[in-house]
Order: C-alpha cells, then sequence, then structure tokens
C-alpha cells in the first residue's frame, strides 16, 4: 500500500509521516468443522478481508465468530488486533 511504513520497533504501521496507527485490514469468518490430527475440531480460525465499515456488537463483528468461545470471544475480546509483524513472522 502506498504510504504505508511499517514500524519495526512496534510492528504498527503509520500513514507517512503521522504516527497515528493505521487500519489495515478487517477480517471475519464463521466458524466451521475441519478434519484434524483424525478428529474433528470446531474453528473459526479462518478470516478473510471484508470492505467498508463493519458494525462491532458487544461480542463480535458481525460477520464473524469464534469456534471456541470458552477461549475465544465473548466481551472482554469482541476484537482481536494483530500487528502486521505478526502477519509477517506466520
Amino acid at each position: 500500500m502506498s504510504g504505508i511504513n511499517p514500524d519495526a520497533a512496534t510492528g504498527l504501521s503509520h500513514e507517512s509521516g503521522s504516527g497515528s496507527p493505521l487500519l489495515l485490514s478487517v477480517n471475519v469468518g464463521m466458524p466451521k468443522d475441519v478434519a484434524w490430527q483424525g478428529k474433528t475440531v470446531h474453528t473459526g480460525i479462518w478470516k478473510s478481508p471484508v470492505d467498508g465499515p463493519q458494525m462491532v456488537r458487544r461480542l463480535n463483528i458481525d460477520g464473524d465468530g469464534q469456534g471456541d468461545l470458552k477461549g475465544h470471544g465473548g466481551e472482554q475480546r469482541a476484537v482481536l488486533v494483530y500487528q502486521i509483524a505478526s502477519y509477517r513472522y506466520w
């Protein structure tokens, strides 16, 4: 993206010269059952980018879901933010 410079120290992305964090992408997806190591697991790991503004509600972003509600999601974890450096590492 033009005008975006990843900051190596923090992993945040900033608009050129502004110093303000920049949201690069909002990704959502619904959980599904998948085969893994001989078992079926219910997971929401696969997320896809969406265009435009998205409604963030008490439990999640519209169109998003979590497979394991004991460990993910909920009122205190409705939105999870990753720095761009994490995605590059993964």
